[in-house]
């Protein structure tokens, strides 16, 4: 599923959410390369996005080890895992046939990943009244704000030097 595809199927499961990331630096032309896609959403809403990602065939990532990533496999164990261990984010993939509770790293396709967040430094709701609204032709969404995806990063405590490389790209973006 691309990731159109994907923000088409969860605008029209009714999940709010706002483009965070890499993929929100690529939409304001970063040279940036990523093949996951961070969603900030409220954490009153991880229940129904919980439920919407398994229906469109995608499994939450529990843990991941060189070889394997722990899934699990249905929406209620999610749901379940998530309020017992209080992450703060959400990793979904798809995996290519059968899901158990281990899968191997070669049956999860990478490039479905679809992290989901709701404990940031900026609440969810924040971002929403900051962010602009891209329009295409079969899908409007909203994507962060350029002050509110510097304070993002800003607020990491554990920046790289992608990290780095995206502050100074949205500095230049705002003529800082």
């Amino acid at each position: 599923m691309t990731h159109k595809e994907l923000l088409t199927n969860l605008v029209a499961e009714g999940v709010e959410f706002v483009v965070i990331g890499g993929t929100a630096l690529r939409l304001y032309n970063s040279p940036r390369v990523t093949h996951d896609i961070d969603l900030a959403i409220r954490a009153l809403d991880v229940d129904h996005v919980v439920d919407v990602m398994y229906r469109l065939g995608y499994c939450l990532v529990t843990s991941v080890t060189e070889t394997h990533a722990a899934v699990c496999s249905s929406a209620a164990a999610a749901r379940a895992w998530i309020e017992r261990e209080s992450p703060g984010s959400a990793s979904f993939v798809m995996v290519a046939g059968e899901v158990a509770s281990e899968v191997p790293l070669d049956h999860i396709d990478v490039a479905s990943q679809v992290d989901f967040l709701f404990e940031l430094t900026i609440p969810a709701m924040h971002l929403r009244k900051n962010a602009r609204r891209i329009e295409l032709p079969d899908l409007s969404f909203l994507v962060a704000s350029v002050d509110d995806l510097i304070r993002l990063k800003e607020a990491r405590s554990d920046r790289s030097a992608a990290d780095e490389d995206d502050l100074r790209f949205l500095r230049a973006l705002k003529g800082e």
